[in-house]
């Protein structure tokens, strides 16, 4: 009746902690490097966000990709998810193998076993009283089948608590495979618009070339007709050929751009890729929620965030699980076998029945110390968790802002290039019929050059701002809608 009592007290404090991941651990993993990890009820309760995006296939053939398309092609070449999925499989199994502990260690063997002994017999012949020796030798042989099973019946939580510790560990993983993708998403974003941005300007460059042999040309056309003399012709050249060297660095950026957008892909950098053109934008008016609603979004999305909350309430549970050490355990083993031996005679069975109970009362202080430790390991964690908050509020918070200023600022310079240009065709034209000079024209021709990359860069901190600030609250993924 007692051993049935410390059974059933086993399966009662084993049962709440063992679950699937004892047997199938990578269920508690992502699917693979480009998916997201959705949360399980457990994890739910640190955010209540489910994220999916499915595994894309490369395009085979050679088209104009969009930037879904790069996403798609970096998602599963990229080595950097496959780091942090297998980091997190890892984890699952790390998982999986502390709730081993909660079921019996069953062994079986099969001995066999020959021996030849001998030993010295003394006896006594009659009547002659005389002693005599004899050698006796003894051939044995003994066979049989043996089981074993060893079970820790109850240690008052220290396995459960050290389940536990393991399961928000993998929970920190899984969140952080998370966030990998996102930086993924995020860097290739960047890059990606990056590239956009000096392709734009390297046809900035085109046309400032092409303004700049106009400028040449109608200096050249006043000194024939000698309305003008050789400086102004010399002027205009100067500013020709510096805009022949600003093209030809510009192809030099362009290329730079385009490596390391193929080396964020995970493509190799001799690569050909074709893209699509960076968008003109002409905004009208902007819709941007107040900044708290972000933050609150950021608060419940961003995987770094989450990841850290896991964090600390493993550690939590590593300090529970190491206090137990102090408690009682008790443990049940059983021997049982069967024994043949040579001559016929057999044994019917044997066994060994043995219930243990133990606990720690001095180790050197190797307990204490690993109280301490764990102790520490949550001031440590908490602290992370607090810089990680505090992370999150100032990307939110310049984020947030620098969408505003990226509004304004591609307003204006849709403006400025407007002015720049009417200020140039007006310059242009009045030289051409002597009414101002080399100089006046030359200024404006500059600020015509200026404008065309103002624009060009305004249309990218646009975009860049955008998904910067996507990403600093935790949505950057497939269903940017959704929280991840």
């Amino acid at each position: 009746m007692g051993l049935f009592v410390f059974v059933l007290l086993a399966l009662l404090t084993t049962g709440c902690y063992v679950n699937r991941a004892v047997i199938d651990p990578f269920a508690y993993a992502p699917n693979s490097p480009c998916q997201y990890w959705g949360p399980d009820s457990e994890a739910s309760a640190l955010a209540d966000c489910e994220p999916v995006a499915e595994c894309p296939e490369i395009p085979e053939e050679e088209h104009i990709l969009s930037l879904a398309e790069v996403l798609d092609i970096a998602l599963v070449n990229n080595p950097s998810t496959q780091i942090s999925w297998a980091l997190a499989r890892e984890y699952a199994a790390e998982y999986g193998r502390t709730q081993s502990t909660a079921f019996p260690i069953i062994t079986a063997s099969y001995h066999h076993t020959s021996s030849r002994t001998s030993y010295l017999a003394s006896q006594v012949e009659q009547p002659q009283n005389i002693m005599m020796e004899t050698l006796i030798i003894n051939n044995q042989e003994e066979w049989g089948p043996q089981g074993q099973v060893s079970w820790t019946l109850l240690d008052f939580g220290q396995r459960r608590y050290t389940s536990e510790a393991a399961r928000y560990a993998l929970y920190y993983a899984d969140y952080m495979h998370n966030q990998s993708i996102q930086t993924l998403i995020q860097d290739v974003t960047l890059d990606f618009y990056s590239y956009l941005y000096q392709k734009k300007l390297l046809e900035a460059d085109e046309a400032d070339l092409a303004t700049a042999e106009e400028t040449l040309d109608a200096a050249e056309l006043a000194l024939k007709n000698g309305v003008k003399n050789i400086s102004d012709v010399l002027q205009a050249r100067t500013q020709a050929l510096l805009a022949e060297i600003q093209l030809s660095e510009q192809y030099k950026a362009v290329n730079t751009a385009y490596s390391t957008l193929l080396a964020t892909m995970g493509l190799p950098a001799n690569g050909h890729i074709e893209l699509q053109k960076l968008p003109f934008v002409d905004p009208e008016s902007i819709d941007l929620d107040p900044l708290d609603e972000y933050l609150d979004i950021a608060m419940q999305c961003r995987p770094d965030l989450l990841a850290a909350r896991s964090g600390v309430i493993s550690a939590e549970l590593a300090v529970k699980a190491a206090k137990r050490a102090w408690t009682p355990v008790v443990d049940y083993s059983l021997e049982v076998g069967n024994t043949s031996y040579s001559g016929g005679f057999n044994d019917r069975y044997n066994y060994v029945s043995a219930l243990t109970v133990s606990m720690p009362l001095f180790t050197g202080f190797k307990i204490r110390n690993s109280i301490r430790l764990t102790e520490a390991a949550v001031e440590r964690e908490e602290a992370t968790l607090k810089q990680v908050e505090l992370n999150t509020v100032k990307d939110v918070s310049t984020s947030h802002y620098n969408v505003s200023v990226a509004f304004n600022t591609l307003k204006v310079a849709i403006q400025f290039l407007k002015a720049a240009k009417e200020e140039y065709e007006v310059a242009i034209s009045q030289y051409k019929v002597g009414v101002n000079t080399i100089l006046d024209v030359l200024s404006a021709q500059s600020s015509l050059f200026d404008a065309r990359a103002k624009q060009a860069q305004a249309i990218q901190e646009w975009f860049t701002s955008l998904s910067t600030l996507t990403y600093s609250v935790g949505l950057m993924s497939y269903n940017l809608g959704e929280c991840p």
